[in-house]
């Protein structure tokens, strides 16, 4: 492989991974959210929809994390 596919294939990679991780981050949200009432809160803010954005919260500062060092490194011709 020459190095201009390498590039490709690697921001390619980058692209995956990024939207990949999110979609995922988003699923397993919504799906505990909605499916155990904790996104809504309904007749009052309880304590699961407290302990819900709590870990809404912190697994999207990981989620931002994992996508800064997915794209931290630069690219060769940048």
């Amino acid at each position: 492989m020459s190095e201009i596919e390498d590039d490709a294939s690697n921001f390619l990679k980058r692209i995956v991974w990024s939207i990949s991780s999110v979609l995922v981050w988003l699923f397993i949200n919504v799906a505990i959210g909605i499916y155990n009432g904790w996104m809504i809160p309904e007749n009052g803010v309880k304590i699961g929809n407290i302990i819900f954005y709590i870990w809404f919260v912190v697994s999207l500062s990981i989620l931002i994390w994992i996508n800064y060092k997915i794209w931290k490194e630069k690219f060769p011709h940048g």
